[in-house]
């Protein structure tokens, strides 16, 4: 009888333990796959974008300071010329003649002056004699000068190094100092000037780097500094303009066209960033979703600072090290399990959940 009530013992004790455990496998939710990524300190730089334009560092139109009729052009138009290459020369044998008479006067009262000197020696000569010789002689020396400047003046040179550009008068015209001849421009850097509101004023330093882009050249960004600050805000526009260098050597860049201009206003060193598709918004405020370490899903509440190209760095609530999930963050609630990811999707892949290991 005793071994009867034990075997009845057993088989109730069989029939009431094995349906639980089916229905609480049965309630246990399932993993959810998602895409998460380790959380990393790394320099973060804030990018504000303004338009500007691009300016020759000089640029000048050439016209003669003399009237004359043009003997010859010197140049290719759209070549390079250098600081004090004749671009252009004038007929000058009248200022020729000029200066050959102002040099045999100046020889004459040269001469004079000798014997005046000698005469005064020995005595005789006044000192008054000798005064106006040296004043005659230096008259004549100006007169030589004023002749050599105004046969200088047949010829237009460069003033600085840059390219010529179109020849505006031909051989025979006629011109006077109201004429254009040929514009020079220098383009091996060029001037961006861009405006700040004044708002930004804080940032704007002399030095600060900055990178350009132009339309012809989509994608491609040139670096440059600024070297001026206006010093007052405009009144009108409550705008503070800013010059930047940008070097050409290449002359891909051209006076006259507008860029994009991204200048640096902020800058970490060592800041917490996550993928904007790992930050999550709802009624109570911003957060992302941590793994943790029985792989289920963890709301952590951040405060975001900076953004740029596709990150956003989180300034309270992660450390580095840490892992969130990226992508299928609508699929999560707290607690929520969380599987293992398939291969080849990006992120970190998770372990089995059973391991119990951090993260």
């Amino acid at each position: 009888m005793a071994a009867a009530l034990l075997g009845a013992l057993a088989v109730c004790a069989g029939c009431g333990s094995g349906p639980g455990d089916e229905a609480a496998s049965e309630t246990q939710p399932p993993p959810v796959t998602v895409e998460v990524v380790t959380v990393e300190a790394q320099p973060l730089r804030d990018i504000a974008t303004f338009s500007g334009q691009l300016d020759a560092e000089y640029s000048v139109v050439l016209r003669s300071e003399t009237e004359g009729v043009v003997e010859s052009i010197d140049f290719e138009e759209g070549q390079g010329v250098a600081a004090g290459q004749v671009l252009i020369r004038l007929r000058n044998g009248s200022q020729r003649a000029v200066l050959r008479e102002a040099m045999a006067t100046e020889a004459l009262a040269h001469a004079e002056f000798l014997r005046t000197e000698n005469l005064v020696t020995r005595d005789a000569a006044s000192a008054a004699v000798k005064d106006r010789a040296v004043a005659e002689l230096e008259v004549a020396r100006a007169r030589v000068d004023r002749a050599r400047v105004e046969l200088a003046r047949t010829e237009i040179r460069a003033p600085f190094d840059g390219i010529a550009g179109f020849r505006l008068v031909s051989p025979g015209d006629f011109i006077s100092d109201e004429i254009p001849l040929v514009e020079v421009t220098a383009i091996d850097r060029l001037q961006l000037s861009f405006a700040l509101s004044d708002h930004a004023v804080a940032f704007a330093r002399k030095g600060m780097k900055i990178e350009a882009e132009v339309d012809p050249y989509p994608g491609e960004k040139f670096p440059g500094e600024v070297f001026v600050v206006s010093p007052s805000v405009d009144p009108a526009t409550r705008r503070v303009i800013l010059k930047a260098w940008v070097p050409n050597p290449d002359h891909r860049l051209r006076p006259g066209m507008f860029a994009e201009t991204d200048l640096e206003v902020g800058h970490r060193e060592a800041a917490i960033v996550v993928p904007e598709s790992a930050v999550v918004f709802d009624h109570q405020g911003t957060f992302v979703w941590r793994v943790s370490k029985d792989r289920s899903a963890e709301r952590v509440p951040i405060q975001t600072g900076l953004r740029t190209a596709g990150l956003v760095e989180v300034t309270l609530g992660l450390h580095a090290g840490e892992t969130i999930v990226s992508a299928g963050t609508h699929k999560l609630r707290e607690g929520s399990p969380i599987a293992a990811l398939p291969s080849g999707v990006a992120g970190q892949a998770l372990g089995p959940a059973t391991t119990g290991e951090g993260t």
